[in-house]
């Protein structure tokens, strides 16, 4: 059994006291009546209330030192360790005397004693954590993707990421709403009621400090150490102050802290190629991992979250568990009636680690385009053009990428289940509601090949039946109902057509049934 390092159980205990004083600010003090007649209640609310704050902070600190002491060597992590403390603690005095250069505010008792009366000891110590994190993230990203970790490019990307920490932190740790504020403006902004300066001196004060430590350690910062524990560190923290602006409701800052700062941070620890380009090479696989990129599950797990969030509003019946494979390759095959919400229910109602094979036929810009192909390899997620797409007039893709997408994403797709993944292809290709092809709506009652070929191909060379789930989905009103069906298995000489008929019948994909929910979702079913 492999034993934890100091710094991981530093961190452990570091998360542990993150979630203590989120369950104090969001249910605690939200809740009183919960606690309010125990006595053991009252202690551990007044402990936490004035020890919360100081506890995660330091054994947060704690934990990057350690790391670093082994990482990174004594002399480079004093080093940035007092540079950073001093230079942050130089800055947020000014800050509290002056008002620049981060606006005018003043800190609550909240974070622990405070320095010349101003600054509470713990707010230098969580520059050091988040600071030192994001600039080696940002070393590792900038090395593995841009060819480079000279300090032009991984100084101005750790600026990058610790000035969006502050993009979400901020606002919800002086919110008015929230009962538990360790921090106070004095005057108003354009950033959900915060001055835009903040964010300046934010990036001003990181650039200080990080460059500072550039030149003290006279060499760019080492690629061979892990950024395991930076990325845990950087995303235990998005994550505390994203359940934050979860409980006063600022929806758009936690967009922000995962496209801006989780996606690009998971950039350091994806991998630089995907291994399944070269899956035909007997070697390439041999040497695929058997556990997927930490990004693919900090993906879903992110994508599961927003999905149930976003449906609290709404009832979500889930019938059919029991015919889900715990373990193993497996092919969901549910109906698709909405471009974007059948995903959202499926993330939502499935336990399994799901990937989506994706179409991207529909992206009308080349941004969007760029932007999809990135932020579906950061999934894990197959990307594939629909045949009948290929020579659609106006498609971005032109029709040899095409076929090279499609080529590709099915392999992509085929060796994930033979790495025993789950994997979610819509079977009839089009759904009832989609605004990006309004013209390929279904209404037949044919499932398309594709998932039933791959699931054969992979009993092929597994050589035992894949498990195919039907899934209806059904939108009535406030309620969605998520009804699983009975597997079908597909062996490695099954009838393709014959096991279409018995798929099409599962999901009742006649016209009759597709028009019955569309007309659901058109009187206010869905969102």
């Amino acid at each position: 059994m492999r034993v934890l390092r100091l710094e991981w159980w530093l961190f452990i205990a570091y998360v542990v006291a993150l979630l203590f004083g989120i369950a104090g600010i969001s249910v605690a003090l939200q809740q009183p009546e919960l606690w309010a007649h125990l006595e053991l209640g009252r202690t551990v609310y007044a402990f936490d209330m004035r020890w919360g704050g100081v506890l995660y902070i330091v054994l947060g600190a704690a934990a990057v030192f350690a790391y670093g002491w082994k990482a990174l060597g004594p002399r480079k992590i004093l080093s940035f360790f007092g540079l950073s403390v001093t230079i942050s603690l130089a800055a947020e005095l000014i800050g509290t005397s002056t008002g620049w250069p981060f606006g005018n505010y003043s800190y609550t008792y909240g974070l622990g004693p405070k320095v010349l009366d101003r600054v509470p000891f713990t707010i230098p110590l969580s520059w050091f954590t988040v600071g030192l994190a994001s600039w080696l993230l940002a070393t590792q990203v900038s090395a593995r993707w841009l060819g480079t970790a000279r300090p032009l490019s991984t100084i101005p990307f750790g600026v990058w990421l610790l000035v969006v920490w502050d993009l979400v932190l901020d606002p919800a740790m002086a919110h008015d709403s929230l009962q538990a504020r360790f921090w106070v403006w004095h005057q108003a902004g354009s950033y959900y009621g915060m001055p835009v300066i903040n964010f300046v001196g934010w990036a001003l004060t990181s650039a200080a400090f990080m460059t500072a430590s550039r030149f003290a350690w006279r060499s760019d910062p080492p690629l061979t150490v892990s950024p395991s524990l930076p990325f845990a560190v950087y995303s235990a923290n998005l994550f505390f102050a994203a359940a934050l602006c979860l409980v006063v409701g600022l929806w758009g800052a936690v967009a922000i802290a995962t496209l801006l700062g989780l996606l690009p941070a998971s950039l350091a620890v994806v991998p630089q190629r995907h291994p399944y380009d070269r899956m035909h090479h007997p070697v390439a696989r041999a040497s695929t991992p058997r556990h997927p990129a930490m990004s693919e599950k900090m993906a879903w797990l992110t994508l599961r979250l927003l999905a149930r969030v976003t449906l609290t509003r709404r009832r979500l019946v889930v019938s059919g568990l029991e015919y889900l494979p715990a373990t193993g390759p497996l092919l969901l095959v549910p109906q698709h009636i909405h471009h974007l919400d059948d995903g959202r229910v499926l993330l939502a109602g499935i336990p399994r680690q799901l990937r989506f094979i994706v179409a991207l036929d529909w992206v009308p810009t080349h941004s969007w385009r760029r932007l999809m192909e990135w932020l579906c390899q950061l999934a894990g997620w197959p990307v594939i053009i629909r045949p009948a797409e290929i020579t659609r007039p106006g498609l971005l893709y032109s029709p040899a990428e095409s076929r090279q997408r499609l080529f590709r994403g099915l392999r992509e797709a085929l060796a994930r289940l033979l790495r025993g993944e789950a994997l979610v292809i819509f079977p009839e290709a089009y759904p009832i509601i989609d605004p990006h092809l309004p013209g390929r709506r279904v209404h037949h009652t044919t499932v398309h090949l594709g998932a039933l070929w791959l699931a054969g191909r992979a009993a092929r060379t597994l050589t035992h039946p894949i498990p195919v789930v039907p899934i209806r989905i059904r939108y009535s009103g406030s309620v969605i109902v998520l009804d699983i069906q009975p597997v079908l298995y597909v062996g490695p000489r099954d009838s393709f057509r014959a096991l279409a008929n018995q798929l099409a019948q599962a999901l009742q994909t006649g016209s009759e049934g597709n028009v019955e929910t569309a007309r659901a979702v058109s009187a206010g079913g869905m969102e």
